[in-house]
C-alpha cells in the first residue's frame, strides 16, 4: 500500500546575518518564547533521540503541546524532529530547519513539515493553513531577531574599533 504524504513549506527567507549566529538563535530553544511566535515553548534537552514537548500556537486550531523526537542536528545547516502515531503509522511528520550559506555575513531560512501516512490527508487539511502560517512567522522572526543581533554586534565591535583608534592617536599625540 502506498502511503500518503503531504508536505508544508515556508517561504525561504534571506537573512543579512552569518550562518553560524543564526543557528545560534535557532538551537537555543529555551530563547524561544522571547522570539518564536509559533513554537512559544519548548521543554526538553536539543539533543538527537531526545523527547522534546513543544508549544506550538496555532489561531485556527487553537494552542497545543506535541511530544517529538530529535532527528537530526547538523550545525549549522540542518536541524529536524518529528513523530510517529500508531504502528502502521497512522501518522508520522518530520520538521525540518534548513540553513544555507549565501556568503560569509547572509543565509537563507526554510522550514518544512512533512506528514506521511493513512492520517496525512486529514491532518494536512485541517492545519495547514495554521502550519504555513506558524512556519513564515518563525522565519521572519528568526530573520529580524538574527539582523538585530548581527547589526548590535557590528555596531559594538565597531564602538570597540572607534575607541582603540582615539586611544591610539591620544596616545600618540601625547595626551
Amino acid at each position: 500500500m502506498k502511503m500518503f504524504t503531504h508536505t508544508v513549506v515556508s517561504d525561504t527567507v534571506e537573512i543579512n546575518a552569518p550562518i553560524e549566529l543564526v543557528w545560534e538563535i535557532l538551537v537555543d530553544i529555551a530563547q524561544y518564547p522571547h522570539w518564536n511566535p509559533f513554537t512559544v515553548k519548548i521543554e526538553g534537552n536539543l539533543k538527537v533521540g531526545n523527547a522534546l514537548d513543544l508549544h506550538v500556537n496555532m489561531p485556527k486550531r487553537g494552542d497545543r503541546v506535541q511530544t517529538e523526537i530529535v532527528e537530526k542536528i547538523d550545525a549549522p545547516h540542518c536541524l529536524s524532529w518529528g513523530m510517529t502515531l500508531g504502528l502502521s503509522p497512522l501518522l508520522s511528520a518530520l520538521r525540518e530547519q534548513k540553513l544555507e550559506s549565501i556568503s560569509i555575513n547572509r543565509c537563507s531560512y526554510v522550514t518544512s513539515d512533512r506528514f506521511s501516512g493513512l492520517l496525512s490527508p486529514l491532518v494536512y487539511f485541517l492545519f495547514y493553513d495554521d502550519v504555513y502560517g506558524g512556519f513564515n512567522r518563525v522565519a521572519y522572526a528568526l530573520k529580524n531577531k538574527a539582523e538585530i543581533a548581527w547589526k548590535n554586534q557590528n555596531y559594538g565591535d565597531q564602538h570597540m574599533r572607534d575607541m582603540n583608534k582615539n586611544t591610539l592617536l591620544t596616545s600618540q599625540n601625547g595626551n
